[in-house]
């Protein structure tokens, strides 16, 4: 590869001379730069449960994805590494909330272009991989801020989440990653990228024994779009083993909202909080027990799986609660489905309150500026 991965631009005119950024939202990530599995490249139609016609073909693309990523890791550490080769794997530093709670904001603090990712599922796999997958490994985007990893998933080989079918039925598992991340809101000054490294684990006690399930990496290319809306769109990354889905939205001039939550009275429920940016209209998951019974620290704290998400400045975001509170008998339980609207502000706090039955339900939204 004689040119950097990090360095490749996007742009380019349509037939007519226009910049196609300029009609449409969709071509402003047509240059993505991209790993060895071509992300550019539509998903190919085969049939995933016949093997691959050539092991030998298979092993080469493998490799060529390995060696693609090793490539950009080392254009990474030439340009961000400070001569620390471990600084790669290294996890941004910058806090949520940076400007929630200052007296008097900094000129430069203002709403800012940022990106909201709303799922990463594996939609395929391949014939030599069955369901369920124990999946471990991350998914991170590189942002405006420091350039470190901002983690969406991060789970050790000691603690997979257990994927099942994309047509998964009721108690069962289904193939979306539990997202945690971003720590902070993913900045859009300048071209973000995404990592992904997955892996399933085998039954073997050796991780040498484990598969690839995906290792890619692809950048979005925010400078090229020069519209003024707020889009969503699917990045779909084909490889040797699987199929995945990145679903993100280009948020214009937004504010960063980070959500905490506390029981202040009451007993057990389980619970689906979920956040939603109505431009968008896709939710963003911040908590779902699965039917299990939602965990609280010792001051009562609910344990969330995700705490940071992204509004428009001035725009609503719309807090959704679907719980269950158990009782003696079918008939005697309660089921709660209820929406709070809270506008967007530049600072300071909202906050909104959930009844379940006998229990409440405390949310908090802290606002901050992003520059």
């Amino acid at each position: 590869m004689e040119t950097s991965n990090l360095e490749a631009k996007l742009g380019g005119n349509d037939d007519h001379g226009h910049k196609r950024s300029d009609l449409d939202p969709e071509a402003a990530v047509g240059g993505e730069f991209h790993g060895g599995s071509d992300a550019k490249r539509p998903p190919r139609e085969c049939n995933y449960e016949d093997p691959s016609p050539s092991d030998d073909m298979g092993m080469d693309e493998e490799m060529s994805a390995e060696q693609s990523f090793r490539v950009h890791r080392k254009d990474w550490l030439m340009m961000y590494g400070d001569n620390d080769a471990n600084s790669f794997e290294a996890e941004s530093t910058c806090p949520p909330m940076r400007y929630t709670d200052i007296p008097v904001l900094p000129l430069g603090a203002k709403p800012a272009d940022t990106m909201e990712v709303f799922f990463v599922k594996v939609v395929q796999i391949t014939s030599d991989l069955s369901w369920p997958l124990d999946v471990y490994g991350v998914v991170a985007v590189r942002d405006s801020i420091d350039s470190k990893r901002n983690y969406l998933f991060r789970r050790g080989r000691d603690d997979c989440q257990t994927l099942g079918s994309p047509q998964a039925r009721a108690n069962i598992p289904d193939s979306l990653l539990e997202l945690t991340g971003p720590s902070h809101a993913i900045l859009l000054w300048d071209e973000s990228a995404f990592e992904i490294d997955l892996k399933v684990k085998s039954r073997g006690s050796s991780s040498s024994e484990d598969k690839v399930l995906c290792l890619d990496f692809f950048g979005y290319n925010n400078i090229s779009y020069k519209g003024n809306v707020s889009y969503a769109r699917t990045k779909v990354v084909s490889s040797r083993h699987s199929t995945v889905e990145v679903r993100f939205a280009h948020l214009k001039r937004s504010v960063e909202a980070t959500i905490t939550a506390h029981i202040v009275k009451g007993g057990s429920f389980s619970a689906r909080l979920t956040a939603c940016n109505p431009s968008i209209g896709e939710d963003v998951v911040l908590l779902d027990t699965r039917g299990q019974e939602v965990s609280v620290t010792k001051d009562g704290e609910v344990a969330l799986q995700h705490r940071v998400v992204i509004v428009e400045d001035g725009a609503d975001l719309m807090i959704d609660l679907k719980a269950v509170q158990p009782g003696d008998t079918d008939e005697s339980c309660i089921k709660v489905d209820k929406k709070r609207r809270i506008v967007a502000k530049s600072a300071l706090r909202n906050e909104c309150f959930f009844n379940i039955g006998s229990s409440s339900l405390r949310v908090l939204v802290a606002w901050s500026l992003l520059r």
